[in-house]
């Protein structure tokens, strides 16, 4: 069996006790206590990711940014997404999710660490690479610092469970074949020792459209982008760091 669904389950197992007074919650009120969850995850960020000023879209703005990149060719810098700035998605399917994008992995780092801004013709050999990338069937995705913010302990922080994916062993999979399989919260498999299991989150497929190859990102996923196994119990998650990458080991 592989090693991570083993950790996520301890990890899952850990809160059952307390979950367990839920039963009797609405869905408003599950939705108020995630609200609580995610604002005191924003205000205390223990492990120093400041968040600063978060921009809130909605889903009008990913259909149309999403457009852009994907059949415009627009660089999403040029279309005002930034840096290791924060975006939280007012509605839609992705309803609630805060993403932040670390890392572009579009090989123009250079070109921004000397304070300038990328020329026209730099975005559009970006955009033919990001293509190439984009447009292949699988995409490898590790994380690193995934928490539990439903009973986060901001006392002692450290006493918290931390689980990720890194171990070579296991890896997890976005299927990537096409723009509007982005519609669906649904989105790949871990794959480790010939079983399969499904992703951790929904929302880990949701930034893939914006970036490139060895992109990272920062994520918060609600528990409607939760998968079954997780969601029932009503979990936000924070991933601290994503990474995305070819799974060049995998078949394609």
């Amino acid at each position: 069996m592989n090693k991570l669904f083993y950790t996520i389950a301890a990890f899952v197992l850990l809160c059952i006790f307390s979950t367990s007074c839920r039963d009797t919650e609405t869905y408003a009120d599950l939705v108020d206590n995630e609200k609580a969850y995610i604002g005191d995850w924003i205000k205390y960020h223990p492990y120093g990711g400041d968040f600063g000023s978060i921009s809130s879209r909605d889903d009008d703005w990913v259909n149309s940014v999403t457009k852009k990149v994907l059949t415009d060719s627009i660089h999403p810098e040029k279309l005002g997404i930034e840096l290791n700035k924060w975006y939280s998605l007012s509605d839609g399917d992705f309803k609630r999710l805060y993403f932040c994008i670390r890392n572009w992995g579009d090989g123009l780092d250079t070109t921004r660490q000397k304070g300038q801004t990328p020329t026209d013709e730099e975005y559009e050999k970006a955009m033919r690479n990001k293509k190439k990338f984009y447009n292949g069937r699988n995409i490898l995705v590790r994380f690193d610092s995934l928490y539990l913010l439903n009973d986060f302990n901001y006392d002692q922080p450290d006493k918290n469970s931390k689980i990720d994916n890194l171990d070579p062993l296991s890896f997890l999979i976005i299927y990537n074949w096409n723009p509007n399989y982005y519609s669906s919260t649904y989105y790949g498999y871990q794959y480790g020792s010939g079983s399969n299991y499904e992703c951790t989150s929904g929302g880990l497929g949701f930034p893939v459209r914006f970036l490139w190859e060895d992109s990272e990102v920062s994520l918060i996923c609600p528990f409607s982008l939760v998968e079954t196994q997780y969601s029932s119990y009503y979990y936000t998650f924070y991933y601290g760091i994503v990474r995305y990458t070819r799974p060049n080991y995998l078949p394609q």
